[in-house]
């Protein structure tokens, strides 16, 4: 889908993410410390559960506290995050563990993966607990200089769009909002034979082969001898539809309901989008009927206080308990061919979205930059917003 641009200008060009280096994040904690790369923290605390911060490099969150596990001899359920962190990145985000050696944590020797503090505490650390997150993005190679970057900067007049991000449409293969539009269309068949088949070119190719031959073929019993053991989720639907060949429904539940709520949310995210892309292009930024919000000293939106005059107006990323549907998105509904009610979902129940509220814009009060050999770009952003919807402002030609 391509999106519209706040700003008209175009960008610098060049490319991020030569290096993880190019591409630091900081977590942000919610009594607004800042976890920054190489220092070390401590509190006090008493507790069953340990609270850390994992510093990585090339790693994603996942992928390193199941290292950190094994080497601990202690299974992945045992930790917990506030929030997910990129791998082609160097992050740090708070975590914590139920039951482990707090001072085997801070001995741990893991390549690119180093602990910056360890305390005790009572309760586990929770997804979302997190104001946000500061980003450090180096742009190398590019083709104009800071002072472009300056004008598109007074272009856009200390905001930006809050788009979701391409990642919240798939890793590897951008799919997922597809197969969400078909879950909360009632096409159950569909959305299984998308999720199976659905072929994306950055995709290993023993993955996409298996993909083409089963939807050539449609044998799912024989696909289960040449699906890769790596593609386990694909496995355990083709294991259900292999004894049960019509059961879409129940074969969706061989998933984790994380994955499958996921397909849900990338499909409200799809529509948000939408939403916001064709505002911008009509040059509306603030309508009169909009709900409103204002920002606190970070820039980040006090989503808790919404009313008719504020700083950022608010969208909604549409479910079945969304009230007063304006005119823009009661047509992109149309467009779908789908209503707010159809993400109250009486076949999977468990996967009902009742909706939510979200700045259309990020606030861009705190962005700073400078050019050396490259153009570095320094700014922070509420958890739930991502740095590459900022960053495609600057960077992006082809307006």
């Amino acid at each position: 889908m391509k999106l519209a641009y706040l700003s008209k200008l175009d960008g610098i060009g060049g490319v991020m993410r030569t290096a993880p280096e190019d591409f630091v994040v900081e977590e942000i904690l919610t009594d607004g410390t800042i976890l920054e790369i190489n220092k070390n923290f401590s509190r006090e605390g008493k507790g069953e559960f340990v609270h850390f911060i994992l510093q990585k490099r090339n790693w994603n969150t996942i992928q390193a506290l199941k290292e950190i596990g094994r080497k601990l001899h202690c299974g992945i359920k045992r930790f917990s995050y506030a929030g997910m962190k990129d791998r082609n990145a160097v992050t740090t985000q708070l975590a914590s563990a139920f039951r482990i050696d707090k001072n085997a944590l801070l001995k741990l020797r893991i390549k690119d993966v180093q602990i910056n503090g360890a305390w005790e505490a009572e309760e586990k650390v929770k997804i979302g607990e997190l104001l946000g997150n500061r980003f450090t993005i180096t742009v190398r190679n590019a083709v104009e200089d800071a002072d472009r970057v300056k004008k598109i900067y007074e272009e856009l007049d200390g905001l930006a769009p809050n788009y979701f991000g391409e990642q919240r449409f798939g890793s590897i293969r951008q799919n997922t909002h597809i197969v969400g539009k078909a879950i909360v269309s009632g096409n159950f068949r569909e959305a299984v034979w998308n999720y199976l088949t659905y072929l994306d070119e950055r995709e290993k190719e023993e993955g996409k082969e298996a993909r083409r031959k089963l939807a050539e073929e449609g044998d799912f019993k024989r696909a289960l001898d040449y699906f890769p053991k790596y593609l386990k989720y694909e496995r355990a639907l083709l294991n259900h539809l292999s004894q049960h060949p019509n059961d879409y429904v129940n074969a969706l539940r061989k998933l984790p309901r994380g994955l499958s709520l996921m397909f849900v949310h990338a499909y409200q995210s799809y529509l948000f989008n939408k939403t916001l892309s064709k505002r911008i292009s009509s040059g509306i930024i603030r309508k009169e009927e909009d709900v409103m919000c204002e920002v606190d000293s970070l820039g980040f939106p006090k989503m808790d206080e919404l009313k008719k005059e504020g700083t950022l107006p608010v969208g909604r990323v549409i479910g079945y308990e969304t009230k007063n549907i304006s005119e823009e998105e009661r047509e992109i509904l149309e467009e779908e061919g789908i209503s707010e009610k159809s993400f109250l979902i009486k076949s999977l129940p468990e996967l009902s979205s009742k909706g939510a509220y979200r700045c259309f814009f990020i606030s861009l009060k705190n962005l700073t930059f400078h050019q050396n050999e490259n153009i570095t770009f320094n700014f922070l952003l509420p958890s739930g917003s991502y740095a590459t919807s900022v960053m495609r402002e600057f960077v992006d030609r082809c307006k």
